[in-house]
């Protein structure tokens, strides 16, 4: 199925890509126990090979296999999203046929990293992507990763033109997501990609988040976007700020590094394993998690 506009709302996990403990391959029982308690708490959809899902670091023979693991396990009852962030156009191209293939529902783009184009060059990258797979793109505005933001305006243009029906937000900035808000046409979905800030973006006109910290707790990122679309504020404040300890927590170290050793600790992944050049987390996150988790 082709997602739409419509059906991006609520908490969409950013699923990390569980690994045997080499890290030399994908651990697919891991990844089995982790989207069947993504689809217990009754996520809104999953997103495969995103920045979470360490897919810089997968094969393209890999990430075809994630994606249609992901799909076979998840049987149509949730959409899933594959991440797609790619410097060259033409390669970016050939990775959205396979994901498409692969039984991907839509696409989550950045700015192709590294090459630093100007939003024109943006724009089309993108609009590329589109017309090949024919499958709609969620913007992903991560200037962090991707070396150049997405402008508001950017975005707007490419929602106008009928290509990109969402926007997920991780500049970490309020002012960013208000002035994507201000021009955006009716029915582009705003997304949280900080979690720290489900609430707030929501609170303003955001539709809900692509969450990483959902990998570990997606019963209660559940609750907050439920809540938050419900207009039940004092509910959604309050789940917010009883997250914010381990949203810290599970971004003291790269991620998905920290994300990985909470899901060992919670017995859902069998390694907390992730490929250089990350590291897996250290002694003092991992205490912090134990903690946090009560394990």
């Amino acid at each position: 199925m082709s997602l739409n506009a419509e059906q991006l709302r609520g908490t969409c996990t950013a699923l990390v890509t569980p690994f045997d403990d080499s890290a030399e391959h994908i651990d697919e029982a891991s990844f089995h126990r982790l989207i069947d308690q993504q689809i217990q708490a009754k996520v809104s959809g999953l997103v495969v090979c995103g920045s979470t899902g360490e897919a810089c670091c997968l094969s393209l023979a890999e990430y075809e296999r994630a994606i249609g693991l992901v799909k076979d396990r998840v049987a149509g009852r949730v959409p899933i999203i594959a991440g797609l962030s790619l410097s060259s156009t033409a390669c970016a191209v050939d990775a959205g046929r396979i994901a498409r293939g692969a039984g991907a529902d839509a696409l989550l783009m950045a700015a192709p990293p590294y090459n630093k184009p100007s939003q024109e060059g943006i724009f089309r990258h993108t609009r590329a992507v589109a017309e090949a797979t024919g499958l709609p793109i969620i913007a992903y505005n991560i200037p962090g990763r991707s070396a150049v933001g997405m402008s508001p305006a950017t975005i707007a243009r490419m929602a106008e033109a009928g290509f990109v029906i969402g926007a997920k937000d991780s500049t970490g900035s309020l002012d960013s997501v208000l002035d994507l808000l201000a021009v955006a046409p009716p029915g582009l979905r705003v997304l949280s990609g900080e979690d720290s800030l489900v609430w707030p973006i929501m609170s303003c006109g955001g539709f809900g988040t692509i969450s990483a910290s959902a990998n570990v707790a997606p019963d209660r990122f559940v609750a907050l976007t439920d809540a938050a679309l419900a207009g039940d504020i004092p509910k959604a404040r309050r789940l917010q700020l009883e997250l914010l300890p381990l949203i810290r927590a599970l971004f003291l170290e790269s991620n998905p590094g920290p994300a990985k050793a909470a899901l060992w600790l919670q017995g859902v992944i069998a390694s907390p394993a992730v490929r250089m050049p990350l590291l897996r987390a250290g002694d003092a996150t991992i205490a912090r998690l134990k903690e946090l988790l009560s394990v």
